[in-house]
């Protein structure tokens, strides 16, 4: 039997937060681990909403924070000063396991700190592409982790052609589908009420820099604005992540006077999904087009290249900034085909995630990494 293993769970969003909830929760639960979570990154910046209370109202013990950047501090700076820190964390926790998720710098630093002190360290939702630095990043954390815990069937053959040993790759599918699929998610009425929405019918703009176009993103930002007023529809606007380029987009959004845009700085992740499940539509350049909104049979038009590369959908229409205009936006919106797919599972992860954690051999899993050569695809089922 496993026992007494110390796991330290790493979120640095609102959105892998929302991912890894489900993850934390159930391995909280046995008695075979000790959970600890660190909050750090965006979480930590008042700006983007103090987003760190919404984990410390879900998990109050053994909970760790420190902040890792001053706003405007470029991507390399995070990458230095994340390390710092959580190697810090680890060196005074000594950790059996660590899991991180997804494509942010902190990822990729938390994952450098585990493969460097050889601890053992599970990536979450690796093997996905989007189509910016964010597929760099995600693909660096892969390579640096020992165990993949993959979101698709896809993502899975990728990681095994990236020459990853096989026996560490297992398809769980995306944990943020356990919410939408188990949790109740609370009512339309109150996640209005809560975060003033006097909307009755409305669509969601979720737009997010893209680095390496912070030149462009003044502009790109002020078309996609222009775009959406022109269609006279009422828009709950949520902030972009904290990327180079954030505080262009957010001052373009403090200043808009139309009273179709409703602004806030975040919500929490079952709010948004509510919000999410009775929309008209999503717009954009958030994977939550990708991941949930398909699962809600919500339309959604992907703008640029920052998830361009992702699953291409029934709901979903990809668009360059500068030809939204050609967009039939109302006749896509009122006439999509739904999607019956289930990319990304079906709402159980978090038992796939534990009784993963419960088998010896993945505690057994070799922190000296080899390139794989093997090209047979074995999936978890």
């Amino acid at each position: 039997m496993i026992l007494n293993k110390k796991i330290i769970f790493v979120t640095s969003t609102r959105a892998d937060f929302g991912k890894l909830k489900s993850l934390i929760k159930i391995t909280k639960k046995r008695k075979n681990f000790k959970v600890y979570i660190v909050i750090t990154g965006m979480h930590m910046i008042g700006k983007f909403g103090n987003t760190y209370r919404e984990v410390l109202k879900s998990f109050k013990k053994n909970v760790i924070k420190f902040k890792n950047q001053s706003l405007n501090d470029r991507l390399e700076l995070i990458l230095t000063k994340t390390t710092k820190k959580f190697s810090d964390v680890v060196r005074k926790l000594n950790p059996d396991l660590i899991v991180i998720h997804g494509d942010r710098v902190e990822a990729l630093s938390c994952a450098l700190v585990g493969s460097l002190n050889h601890i053992l360290t599970a990536h979450i939702e690796g093997g996905e592409v989007s189509g910016t630095i964010d597929d760099t990043i995600r693909h660096a954390v892969t390579k640096l982790s020992h165990i993949h815990f993959v979101g698709s069937n896809s993502a899975y053959k990728r990681v095994l052609k990236m020459g990853e040993n096989k026996k560490s790759i297992f398809n769980i599918g995306s944990p943020d589908i356990d919410i939408i699929t188990k949790k109740k998610l609370p009512t339309i009425n109150y996640v209005k009420k809560r975060y003033s929405i006097n909307f009755n019918r409305y669509g969601i703009l979720l737009w997010h820099p893209v680095t390496s176009k912070v030149f462009s993103i003044k502009k790109d930002t002020q078309k996609l604005i222009n775009f959406i007023e022109t269609l006279n529809k009422k828009i709950v606007v949520i902030y972009p992540n904290n990327d180079p380029g954030s505080n262009q987009i957010i001052n373009i959004y403090n200043n808009l006077k139309n009273k179709n845009f409703k602004v806030l700085k975040s919500l929490r992740f079952e709010s948004f999904l509510t919000l999410l499940k009775n929309s008209e539509f999503i717009i954009g350049n958030s994977s939550s087009a990708i991941y949930e909104a398909p699962m809600f049979n919500i339309p959604s038009i992907n703008i640029g290249d920052r998830q361009y590369k992702r699953l291409k959908l029934s709901t979903i229409k990809n668009y360059e900034v500068d030809d939204l205009n050609k967009i039939n936006f109302l006749k896509f919106i009122s006439n999509f085909k739904k999607t019956k797919k289930n990319i990304f599972g079906i709402g159980n992860s978090d038992k796939k995630f534990l009784d993963i954690l419960m088998k010896k051999n993945l505690w057994e899993i070799s922190k000296q990494k080899f390139f794989s050569d093997g090209n047979k695809y074995e999936f978890y089922k």
